[in-house]
């Protein structure tokens, strides 16, 4: 019984993936569904061997015998989860103390810290408290207006939380790399937070100066190699320029609207842990 809930596990986060590569289903520029298509079939997953690792292989349920292929499988995948897990708070712990080293400076009211390379760099690091994130060539790159329009666009990021959320979902992507159309999900969920910050950021600094900060950062980091010590592509530039600006440029606020209620669906994932008291181990 234990093997036919991964079994299902696996062929419903299949099933629900490979439906995203349909060309009918319309994920683009909508949180929830983009959220459900992309961390359902993880976390489902997860749930799933957590249960059967947790009920063990001895025991049946419903007259059927727990055997110990499934509890191994679920084990290993457990095992695998734990280990990803921990290498992306390394990843996050050694580029957090890296941050640190660097000089800190005061720019429009905001502690910034400052990397001392010519590549236009903007982001911010860190985990539930991100710290903002500036390099020289940025900053002499770009006129004070439209610094400002930089570094209010990353605020929005903090005010979001967008660090702490997108840490879990990288985690998720790392975990389940081998399911259908994971990269092009993740990819749209990178843009979509970009897409938010930049509405967000227009209500408090002109938009055209997002969009011309934008294009300039984005052709100037085009045009150079990246001397960075960590293998980070920076944020404000890393998704679709196009898109972007189309975004900045239409009133619609689509791309930034999410609420809590637009993924109730989470509740779902625990539906392995019903099947927990139907275990009677021997």
């Amino acid at each position: 019984m234990h093997f036919i809930l991964i079994f299902t596990a696996l062929f419903i986060a299949y099933t629900v993936r490979s439906i995203s590569t349909l060309k009918q289903v319309k994920y683009q520029k909508k949180w929830g569904l983009s959220l459900f298509l992309f961390t359902f079939p993880p976390l489902l997953l997860l749930m799933t061997c957590l249960a059967v690792f947790l009920m063990g292989y001895h025991g049946e349920m419903w007259g059927i015998k727990a055997s110990k292929f499934s509890y191994y499988l679920a084990e290993g995948f457990v095992i695998f989860a734990i280990f990803t897990l921990i290498k992306t708070i390394w990843n996050l712990h050694q580029l957090s103390l890296l941050i640190q080293e660097y000089p800190l400076a005061n720019i429009n009211g905001e502690d910034i810290k400052i990397i001392d390379t010519s590549f236009p760099y903007a982001a911010q690091v860190g985990f539930w408290d991100s710290q903002l994130v500036l390099s020289q060539g940025l900053i002499q790159l770009l006129s004070p207006e439209h610094l400002n329009a930089v570094i209010a666009h990353e605020t929005a990021h903090k005010i979001n939380r967008d660090p702490f959320f997108f840490f879990w979902l990288s985690y998720l992507e790392r975990l389940t790399f081998w399911l259908p159309n994971n990269q092009n999900l993740w990819n749209n969920l990178l843009l979509l937070r970009e897409l938010r910050a930049d509405k967000i950021a227009s209500k408090t600094v002109d938009f055209l100066l997002i969009a011309e900060a934008l294009l300039t950062v984005t052709n100037a980091s085009i045009e150079q190699e990246k001397p960075l010590k960590f293998n980070w592509e920076c944020p404000f530039t890393n998704c679709r320029l196009e898109e972007r600006i189309d975004n900045l440029l239409t009133e619609s606020d689509e791309s930034s609207n999410f609420n809590w209620g637009q993924v109730i669906w989470l509740f779902l994932v625990f539906i392995p842990w019903i099947f927990f008291p139907f275990h009677n181990p021997c």
